[in-house]
């Protein structure tokens, strides 16, 4: 996990070792731990990247920065990876060549392309990062697969590209690509497929996708990576009918849609539809079947997905995705009796007991989502922002 393969009774430096062991203690058993220990995994990567730069340990600079990033990811701070990008990009030019000969068994030319991956997660999701810049990454993320290794992650991405732009043809190259280089998967297998498996919705094969979804909830997959279970978010019953149902609404396949809504989402116990951790999709999913129980922790969500603390952590197709999803959201809220709520979001404006028209929020919630939808769309010339909007209407409502 962390600062795989460093081993702390190696270094030459006291302090390095004091950091690395402090790190490799905050996160030791699961993922969570990454969310809950972010602050301080944060100052002492930092603080390692700077000693070790000093220190010319370059094996040890390069994966503290993997780590950040990774770490960044899961608190959707991906800013701060965009920033980290041109640090990347300066210092691997400098010292990653020279430095590899050095660090045998380490792993240390795969780092080059876990963090183009990593940098791939910001750049692709960010308005502020138009076509011209896209596509020059997207050849320097190439490039660097083709000289370092692991080609099956560059098309792992440039299968959620063409996604992400309704580009079948894009689509399938980058998918007929993946199932020639997948042998080299030495990661999660499920997480490894999960473009691959949005692809096959996004090009009609929708029996094939139902089968590798079914596989992967039956751990039916090659023996040396089950493994990956243990671990696995992506791997949970309820995350694959998330992901192939989200495939479905995003490329307007309603009676998809509604074939895997029937037979597979409803039949999830309703804890495990909307438990403790259920994003703003998981939400929408249940109130598409009428499952409002407990909406006010509904509400609370919304208002912290609106919030502006996490506004500035995401990405801007973050902020499309949850605000369409909302607007669905209390649409089909009014459309159950609820007619008023009680919300705080800036900008809106309530009754002096706190209420507001629950179609008035949806409204809110359409119009941020036409503000950042639009920002994606004039940014990135294959972006459809319409039609991804007129999805979610024809899927949802």
């Amino acid at each position: 996990m962390i600062l795989h393969k460093i081993k702390p009774e190696q270094l030459e430096s006291q302090e390095l070792a004091v950091l690395v062991r402090r790190v490799q203690n905050l996160v030791r058993t699961s993922y969570s731990e990454y969310e809950k220990n972010y602050k301080t995994l944060s100052v002492l990567l930092k603080k390692i990247m700077k000693l070790s730069k000093e220190e010319k340990e370059w094996h040890l600079y390069f994966r503290a920065m993997h780590d950040l990033i990774y770490a960044d990811i899961r608190i959707s701070n991906y800013k701060e990876i965009v920033q980290l990008a041109e640090v990347y990009y300066r210092d691997s030019a400098l010292y990653m060549d020279s430095a590899i000969p050095n660090y045998p068994g380490m792993n240390m030319a795969l780092l080059n392309v876990w963090i183009c991956g990593d940098i791939f997660l910001a750049y692709s999701c960010y308005y502020q990062i138009d076509d011209a810049k896209m596509e020059l990454f997207m050849q320097r993320y190439e490039e660097t697969a083709r000289k370092y290794g692991h080609l099956y992650e560059y098309d792992e991405d440039e299968m959620r590209l063409a996604y992400y732009y309704h580009d079948t043809d894009r689509a399938r190259a980058a998918a007929r690509r993946f199932l020639k280089h997948r042998t080299e998967i030495d990661g999660c297998y499920v997480c490894a497929h999960n473009d691959y498996l949005k692809q096959l919705v996004q090009t009609n094969q929708d029996k094939q996708a139902e089968a590798l979804m079914l596989d992967f909830i039956h751990k039916n997959i090659p023996k040396q990576h089950v493994w990956c279970y243990k671990y696995c978010e992506r791997a949970q019953t309820a995350a694959l009918y998330a992901t192939v149902l989200g495939a479905c609404i995003w490329n307007a396949k309603k009676d998809t849609f509604d074939m895997f809504y029937e037979k597979y989402w409803r039949t999830l116990p309703k804890e495990n539809q909307r438990n403790e951790d259920a994003d703003s999709f998981d939400r929408l999913l249940c109130a598409f079947g009428g499952f409002f129980e407990g909406y006010e922790d509904d509400l609370r969500q919304a208002a912290e997905d609106i919030g502006e603390q996490q506004e500035q952590k995401d990405t801007t197709l973050d902020d499309m995705d949850s605000s369409l999803n909302w607007w669905c959201y209390f649409i089909l809220l009014d459309r159950n009796s609820v007619h008023t709520v009680s919300i705080t979001l800036p900008g809106l404006n309530t009754d002096e007991n706190g209420q507001v028209s629950t179609l008035a929020v949806s409204a809110y919630m359409e119009e941020r989502a036409d503000l950042f939808g639009g920002q994606l769309a004039q940014a990135r010339a294959a972006f459809n922002y319409a039609f991804i909007k007129a999805a979610h209407q024809k899927c949802l409502l």
